[in-house]
């Protein structure tokens, strides 16, 4: 952070609120296209178009440059980690359970990025409070998962969202070990190399029929890929640098309630009381491993 206030109060608050909800507009919206779309056409419409406008975003502010080698090797990486993994995996998800239920699956990230970090890096091992928040987030997901908690989805939906969490994690632990470059470089890669792997397989396994949708659904997607992708994933890297990392991870706690409320107002998916209580149950347990001295 150099020299730079952390930030604090309002000027804090305003950043967390506006992220929380474009990111979590990203469940619903690949809810969805994922009724109408393949879900490998879903993640490559979505890199590509994400990476358009990351690309412009980035030239528009003359932030283009410093490739270099490990920048390339690690765009590889994140690419099919932080990309065409989970972009896969999640609409294949959001075809089996709602939006409500799968945000609030996604949202013990930091247990899994726990347990991998101690088992892949040193001085990470977990603390027994962080190993107790650990057991209490996953029997959070039992409850949301569990009977009625999905309302007629399924027990598959969860296992492909953590899926999706572990990819997240494992991209996560590469940034923190490799040589990764600017961070600038790094998202526009990311999404680059995303849209062409995943357009590639879904022109291969899906075929050009795939992108034939209605005006509404491309729609969708545009929305996706630019307000509830690129445009949260560029305040997300400012706000890393402006804010405390505590503070920055608050975006985890307040984006499943964006992505519970839009998924209500819009789609009508109101979730269960068990949903609501093993959801509350999973960011508890986050609160109990991230908030550690």
């Amino acid at each position: 952070m150099g020299s730079l206030t952390p930030l604090s109060g309002a000027a804090l608050w305003t950043r967390l609120i506006v992220i929380s909800a474009l990111w979590g507009a990203a469940y619903p919206l690949i809810r969805y296209l994922a009724l109408h779309m393949p879900p490998f056409a879903v993640a490559g419409v979505r890199g590509a178009l994400a990476a358009v406008a990351v690309f412009a975003f980035l030239w528009f502010r003359r932030e283009l440059g410093g490739i270099s080698r490990s920048v390339v090797i690690t765009s590889l990486v994140l690419g099919v980690l932080s990309g065409v993994i989970p972009n896969t995996l999640i609409p294949l998800a959001l075809q089996r359970m709602e939006a409500a239920p799968a945000s609030l699956v996604q949202a013990a990230g930091p247990l899994i990025l726990t347990l991998l970090a101690g088992v892949l890096l040193q001085n990470e091992k977990p603390t027994p409070r962080m190993l107790t928040g650990i057991v209490l987030g996953f029997v959070g997901i039992a409850l949301v998962v569990g009977s009625g908690g999905l309302q007629g989805g399924s027990v598959t939906g969860a296992l492909l969202i953590l899926g999706a969490t572990i990819s997240y994690a494992l991209s996560t632990i590469w940034v923190r070990r490799a040589d990764c470059g600017p961070a600038a470089a790094l998202a526009l890669g990311q999404q680059l190399v995303s849209g062409v792997l995943s357009g590639s397989l879904a022109l291969a396994v899906d075929g050009p029929g795939a992108l034939v949708q209605p005006v509404d659904v491309w729609v969708v997607a545009v929305i996706l890929a630019i307000f509830a992708t690129a445009v949260p994933l560029t305040l997300f890297l400012g706000l890393a640098m402006r804010a405390r990392a505590a503070d920055s991870a608050m975006v985890g706690y307040i984006q499943p309630v964006f992505s519970t409320a839009i998924a209500a107002v819009w789609l009508g998916e109101v979730p269960s009381w068990q949903v609501v209580a093993g959801g509350a149950v999973v960011l508890a347990s986050v609160w109990l491993v991230t908030s550690r001295r």
